[in-house]
């Protein structure tokens, strides 16, 4: 087992030299710390601060119209039976009670033969 890992890090060691033999070495010296040694790190620097300069973006509220949908032309009814009425386009009004209901459950009025489902 010592073998194997012995192996592999040499392997590794290789291939690390074999890259950096490839790899240009940059021109800026290591910068050095208090005891020699090369630091990869630099001295600290000051940043002047954002706080309070930063504002929240103004943000404008849509300006939104609509209107509402015009209600359908009243259907024309063709025949009425003991469950309700037929309309001209062939669209069933359920009787319920004295009132007729609409496909879509809208209650119905009938004024001299047409259905206005408002």
């Amino acid at each position: 087992m010592r073998k194997s890992v012995l192996a592999l890090v040499l392997l590794a060691v290789g291939a690390c030299v074999y890259a950096d033999a490839e790899m240009p070495v940059p021109a800026t010296p290591p910068l050095v710390s208090r005891g020699g040694t090369p630091s990869p790190y630099g001295a600290p620097m000051s940043v002047p601060s954002a706080a309070g300069q930063i504002q929240a973006p103004r943000v404008v509220a849509p300006n939104i119209t609509f209107s509402p949908a015009p209600p359908p032309p009243p259907s024309f009814t063709s025949s009425c039976d003991g469950g309700g009425c037929w309309g001209a386009d062939g669209t069933r009004y359920n009787a319920v009670g004295g009132s007729l209901l609409s496909p879509g459950g809208k209650v119905c009025q009938t004024v001299a033969g047409a259905v206005q489902c408002p």
